[in-house]
């Protein structure tokens, strides 16, 4: 495995190209680099999955929790050049979830209420009817293989179906079966699909969720 190296660029210069500046040089062989994005709060959040080299790391067992794959590094200063931009490996601690390569814009919907905000009487009314549900979807695209990894667990039911569609609708994939326990796993090969975005919903006689794909 190669290394994952984080270089800046001065997009406000004549020739940017010129400006490129290395800013941390990662050469843990367990953790590659992963994606990139500009949060709200004006910082850049670098995700890296964690990997034994030995055994592809989705999902991960529930034994492997460590420094790499439960915190995010960060640019937080974005617009300043060189070492100024202070970059901070594994500075972001994700409360006890984990990262993969990628980051998702999903709604963790277990914050619970934000006390003193808008948002603090969400559950005012309503809290002898609300149901807790564990069951997690997980869907990974590996560009390598063109293979997407779609796995859930905690799963209710006895029967599921599963299907993928485009953005317009169409069914581009669909199986049902019968559930062996809790967990559900498939091998999505997608050599013959075109880029773009897909969603999948796995639906049982109990639950149903749903999660975004994105083959590029």
């Amino acid at each position: 495995m190669k290394p994952s190296i984080l270089i800046q660029a001065n997009l406000q210069d004549i020739n940017p190209a010129l400006t490129w500046d290395t800013i941390y040089t990662n050469n843990l062989q367990a953790n590659g680099g992963g994606l990139l994005k500009l949060a709200p709060d004006g910082k850049i959040y670098w995700s890296c999955a964690w990997y034994d080299s030995v055994h592809f790391n989705f999902p991960y067992p529930d034994s492997v929790y460590n420094m790499l794959n439960m915190n995010l590094s960060v640019i937080n200063q974005p617009d300043s050049l060189g070492a100024a931009c202070d970059f901070q490996p594994y500075s972001f601690y994700l409360g006890g979830a984990r990262t993969y390569l990628g980051l998702p814009n999903n709604p963790n919907y277990d914050l619970g209420p934000d006390s003193g905000s808008v948002c603090d009487t969400l559950t005012v009314g309503i809290a002898e009817n609300i149901l807790t549900y564990h069951s997690k979807l997980y869907i990974y695209y590996y560009s390598g293989w063109q293979t997407a990894f779609i796995n859930a667990d905690g799963l209710k039911g006895k029967k599921y179906v599963l299907t993928v569609t485009d953005l317009l609708g169409h069914i581009i994939f669909r199986e049902n079966g019968s559930l062996d326990g809790q967990y559900y796993t498939h091998d999505l090969h997608m050599q013959s699909y075109a880029d773009g975005i897909y969603i999948v919903s796995l639906v049982t006689d109990k639950e149903a969720m749903s999660g975004k794909l994105v083959r590029e």
